[in-house]
C-alpha cells in the first residue's frame, strides 16, 4: 500500500498552484542492494543473501557500464535505463568571429558565447515498462492517507462543523456573543526541531523569510521553509523530509524548494549531488 500525504504550494508562488493541495507520496524507507538481497534470501530462494548482494552488485555495474556505451537496457517489466542530455542552446555549430565550434563535452556556455560546450548535464533516464507502466500499476495500486493526514483531515471537518454550529446559534439568539459561538481563546504555536543533514560537494542553505535555519532550530508548526541547492557540475540534488520527496524547481543550475514545517520533530536530509562511480545514493532518474 502507498501512503499520500498533502503538500500545499507556497501561497507565496506566483503560479496557478499556489495555495493548492496536492498529493504526495510518503515513502517509508530507503532499501539499498543489500536490503533488497536480504529480502529476496527470504524467498525461499537456493541463493545465499551474499550470493545474491554479489549478482546484484555486478549487475548494477554492468548497466552504467551498457548506459554509458550508449546502449539502452530494458529489464523486463520494471524499467528501461538509457543516458539522456539537458543540452546548451547554441547559436551556431561554428563562431567564425571567435573561430570555436561546437564540442560534444559537458559545460556551461559562456555568457555571450554564439556556441560552446553542446551538453550541460547528462542524466539517466528510467521508463516504465511492462508491469510498471502507469496502466499496469494504475490496476494494482492501492492508496491511503497516512496517519497524520487522517488526522488533519478530521480536525478540519471538526472545525468546519463547528464553525457551522456556532454560527447557527448566534444566528438563533438574536445575535448574542455569550451564547453558542464563544470564543475559546486563540492556541500557543508549538515549536519543533528541524534536524538538518547535507552530504555532497555542492552548496545548500535553508531559509525562512532569507533567515538561515540551522540544525537542531525550532520552527513553528506551517512555518514555510526555503531550500535553495547549487549542486556539484553536472549532477542533480535531492530532498527529503522524514524520508518524503521535496519537489525541486531548476533555474540556471540552481535548485529550490520549499515545504510547510510538520507539527513534530522533523529531519531534512539534502543531496547536493556529488556521484562517485556513478551512485552514492541519489539515482539521478528522470520521471517517467
Amino acid at each position: 500500500m502507498i501512503e499520500l500525504y498533502l503538500s500545499k504550494v507556497t501561497e507565496t508562488t506566483e503560479s496557478e498552484q499556489a495555495g493548492k493541495l496536492y498529493a504526495r507520496v510518503s515513502y517509508k524507507q530507503t532499501l539499498s542492494v543489500q536490503d533488497m538481497a536480504h529480502h529476496m534470501a527470504e524467498h525461499n530462494t537456493m541463493f545465499s543473501e551474499g550470493s545474491i548482494t554479489g549478482i546484484l552488485i555486478d549487475f548494477v555495474k554492468c548497466v552504467r557500464e551498457q548506459v554509458l556505451m550508449g546502449n539502452t537496457v530494458k529489464i523486463d517489466n520494471l524499467a528501461i535505463f538509457k543516458a539522456t542530455v539537458e543540452a546548451n542552446a547554441l547559436e551556431t555549430m561554428y563562431d567564425a568571429e571567435q573561430d570555436k565550434v561546437a564540442s560534444a563535452t559537458i559545460g556551461n556556455l559562456a555568457e555571450g558565447a554564439k556556441t560552446g560546450p553542446a551538453v550541460k548535464v547528462i542524466k539517466l533516464l528510467a521508463q516504465s515498462t511492462g508491469d510498471f507502466t502507469r496502466d499496469e500499476l494504475k490496476k494494482d495500486v492501492k492508496l491511503a492517507w497516512t496517519d497524520k493526514t487522517k488526522a488533519e483531515i478530521a480536525a478540519a471537518k471538526g472545525t468546519s462543523s463547528s464553525a457551522s454550529e456556532g454560527s447557527e446559534s448566534q444566528s438563533g439568539n438574536g445575535g448574542s456573543q455569550n451564547q453558542g459561538g464563544s470564543s475559546t481563546g486563540s492556541e500557543t504555536a508549538e515549536n519543533f526541531a528541524l534536524t538538518i543533514s547535507t552530504s555532497g560537494s555542492g552548496s545548500a542553505s535553508v531559509t525562512i523569510n532569507g533567515s538561515a535555519v540551522t540544525s537542531g532550530s525550532n520552527l513553528n508548526e506551517d512555518d514555510e521553509v526555503e531550500i535553495s541547492i547549487t549542486p556539484a557540475t553536472g549532477q542533480v540534488p535531492t530532498a527529503t523530509l522524514n524520508g518524503s520527496s521535496i519537489e525541486l524547481t531548476e533555474n540556471d543550475g540552481v535548485y529550490t524548494g520549499n515545504f510547510a514545517m510538520p507539527g513534530q520533530a522533523s529531519t531534512l536530509v539534502i543531496n547536493t549531488g556529488t556521484v562517485s562511480n556513478g551512485d552514492d545514493g541519489d539515482d539521478g532518474l528522470d520521471k517517467d
